[in-house]
């Protein structure tokens, strides 16, 4: 009998267990009625955010998973070394960063509208928000069931001024040149517009989406010649904003702005790529450059889906490997570059203000491999 007991026992602490654990796991509340507690189940998942789009130089909208209200929100400037500090509330009374994101330092004036089903939330400001700038929201949603959610969402001014932007030189090559000096990766740009290059940004099929270049919000003017380097190693890696010779390391521009990536790593293919500007809000192609191993009969891992996209631009007139340019002759020493034949041409129909078909058609001799001579075209 005693071990009969015991097996009952240990039934019972089981069945206790699994009800105890059930209990955890399955989304149930309870109350308690003059029979005792009653089981009543629910909705306890707070809503998710899925998507925040800019739309325009005023306007931001956020798009949740199911219907909510809005019970608070602030729109403020993010600020640098506070909006990102990661000072913990216990040393201050709010910590920089909240106080910052709920307007502590100063809000922007925005109005606000849902959707009718309660799913899209649209703030408009006042006034424009700045090109490139960095701003942020900072809000509680609630849903009927009045779970609630928390977010602080960055995002940043939108560029309505995207420039006409070509590429007029790419050094592909890497190589030390002396002590603390290295010949690094470059691209030479040229402006056929004004605007701002917020917003675009620089995509190489070798290196992928994760090494992209995201351009800074620089105002660039029509005719304007500047370099990107993809890769800073070594002194004299300046990044120009006033004086555009302040910049000394190799392949620096003279009297053209310098702008160096914080990168350390190798950028752009040796032998075969597939380099486009592209602007992020949409998607859409500004320009391309594809070059060729001579011995390349077909693209690497990922490049087709790219050349299609560049084809469709119409800046090269088919997608195969054939249409790109040969890469022979540069060398190793990153002493020679692919350099646009008709690079001085179109700058200066951009400074004579002339209608310059866009993006331009890529023809058979517009590139060649020419020495290195950054800035000047």
């Amino acid at each position: 009998m005693k071990k009969w007991g015991n097996v009952l026992l240990l039934g019972f602490q089981t069945i206790v267990l699994c009800v105890v654990t059930l209990l955890f796991v399955i989304p149930f509340s309870c109350k308690v009625s003059e029979e005792g507690i009653i089981f009543v189940g629910g909705d306890y998942t707070s809503p998710f955010l899925e998507e925040v789009t800019v739309l325009d130089e005023r306007t931001v909208t956020m798009a949740f998973s199911e219907k909510v209200k809005l019970k608070s929100y602030t729109v403020s400037q993010q600020i640098e070394d506070i909006s990102d500090s990661f000072e913990h509330s216990v040393t201050k009374e709010l910590s920089p960063a909240i106080k910052a994101a709920s307007g502590g330092y100063g809000k922007i004036e925005t109005n606000y509208s849902i959707s009718e089903d309660g799913c899209l939330i649209t703030y408009t400001a006042a006034s424009n928000y700045d090109i490139g700038k960095a701003y942020e929201i900072f809000g509680t949603v609630e849903d009927k069931a009045g779970n609630s959610l928390t977010f602080c969402v960055p995002f940043c001014g939108y560029n309505s001024k995207i420039p006409k932007l070509i590429m007029t030189e790419l050094q592909v090559k890497y190589k030390k040149y002396k002590e603390d000096a290295y010949r690094c990766e470059f691209v030479e740009f040229l402006a056929l517009s004004d605007g701002n290059l917020s917003g675009l940004e620089l995509v190489s099929a070798a290196d992928g989406e994760e090494k992209k270049y995201v351009f800074p919000p620089v105002q660039v003017s029509a005719g304007e010649v500047f370099v990107v380097h993809l890769r800073s190693a070594g002194s004299g890696c300046v990044t120009e904003t006033e004086d555009f010779n302040a910049s000394t390391a190799p392949h620096s521009g003279k009297n053209v702005r310098d702008i160096w990536a914080d990168n350390t790593k190798a950028r752009l293919s040796d032998n075969t790529d597939i380099v486009v500007i592209r602007n992020s809000v949409n998607g859409s192609i500004l320009d391309a450059v594809m070059y060729a191993a001579e011995d390349a009969v077909e693209w690497g891992k990922g490049m087709p889906a790219l050349a299609d996209e560049v084809y469709r631009t119409g800046i090269y007139e088919r997608s195969d490997i054939s249409e790109a340019e040969i890469n022979s002759g540069l060398g190793s020493v990153a002493q020679k570059s692919f350099c646009r034949g008709d690079a001085e041409d179109l700058r200066q129909l951009a400074l004579s203000g002339s209608e310059i078909e866009y993006p331009v058609k890529r023809k058979p001799d517009t590139w060649t491999i020419k020495a290195v001579n950054p800035g000047t075209l």
